[in-house]
């Protein structure tokens, strides 16, 4: 059974048939040392899509990860609608925002053709490349950032933003209501391009960062009309503290939820298996304490204690750490194809 096969039939319900439990990253799976192997370097990646393609399929190419993903940048969404990017040229860095420049709905652009705005038509060539490539072989995943982190980290000032939600509520749903016409087009877009996964990656939405009523209030509703627009198969992936919340992320109808290290598995597991017992969890190696930083005894002992845990998926909690050494991420695939062959709940 091959990456494609296993990861889609954990997605559509039916991982009691799989042989395997996968190794995936369904966040950024870009490092220095991928882009020295491929001559894929940022920040060209984020802007060619040939270069783009390579990067993403490099960890499945060189250890074995049981996905490919894009895009590599969490601003494509702000970018289209206006946002100023600075991708730091000639420096191997995240692409950030220069300015905050939209105080209010006014301050946005929305383009035309949503398919030749921003990096947009880069991410959906590169798709069309790995599809041509990998097709009903390994899974090709591509990311969107929905509107509520899309708008509270890259369009308007968090300080702001905040205040906002305390303030001036309706005027948050007044900017993702008016934006998620965009961002359901978006994604309709790589899924039109051959994405076999879309993962809604939503990191502002962490009880880090808000809570639970205000997930309910100012997350949920979009999350749920995004993911109801789309055929493809989802993950709602939270970066942070996300164990308040499991219940009502699995409530926005994904196909499975990805978790990081904050939020315990086992209590996740537990609060999932109450509402839709057996619903995919994917997650949550520390992508810094445990993958990037190892060591490799640590990472495999990491990988055992989550599938003991209850994963369905083994994966870091969010985007691989820029300056992890292939040789973790190795590690990472290697024991999960251990100690996840066969799957614990085939075990007798």
């Amino acid at each position: 059974m091959n990456p494609y096969e296993t990861v889609m039939k954990i997605l559509c319900g039916k991982k009691e048939e799989i042989e395997r439990v996968p190794c995936v990253n369904f966040a950024s799976v870009a490092t220095v040392e991928f882009m020295q192997a491929t001559g894929s370097f940022w920040p060209a990646a984020h802007r060619d899509p040939v270069k783009m393609a390579k990067l993403a399929s490099a960890a499945h190419r060189i250890c074995g990860l049981d996905n490919v993903t894009v895009p590599f940048s969490t601003i494509v969404e702000a970018g289209v609608l206006g946002a100023a990017v600075d991708y730091h040229e000639d420096e191997i860095r995240w692409p950030s925002i220069r300015e905050f420049r939209v105080k209010d709905l006014s301050d946005l652009k929305f383009p035309e053709d949503v398919s030749n705005a921003g990096t947009v038509p880069v991410v959906i060539k590169a798709i069309k490349m790995l599809r041509e490539e990998f097709s009903g072989t390994v899974p090709i995943n591509a990311y969107i950032v929905p509107p509520f982190t899309s708008v509270s980290s890259y369009l308007v000032d968090t300080i702001s933003f905040l205040k906002w939600l305390i303030k001036e509520p309706e005027k948050v749903h007044e900017f993702c209501r008016a934006t998620l016409t965009l961002y359901i087009e978006i994604a309709r877009l790589y899924q039109e391009a051959g994405a076999d996964v879309i993962t809604l990656h939503e990191m502002g939405a962490s009880c880090n960062n808000i809570s639970p009523g205000h997930f309910d209030e100012f997350v949920k509703p979009y999350l749920k009309k995004i993911i109801g627009s789309l055929k493809a198969p989802t993950v709602l992936n939270i970066c942070g503290a996300a164990l308040k919340i499991v219940d009502k992320m699995v409530e926005c109808g994904p196909s499975a939820i990805a978790l990081d290290e904050r939020t315990p598995v086992s209590e996740a597991r537990k609060t999932v298996d109450r509402i839709r017992p057996g619903f995919p969890l994917i997650g949550n190696l520390s992508a810094y304490w445990i993958i990037h930083l190892g060591p490799v005894e640590k990472i495999r002992e990491a990988v055992r204690k989550v599938l003991e845990e209850g994963v369905d998926m083994v994966a870091p909690g969010c985007d691989f750490w820029l300056e992890t050494p292939t040789g973790h991420i190795k590690a990472l695939v290697e024991a999960t194809r251990e100690y996840g062959l066969p799957p614990p709940w085939n075990r007798k």
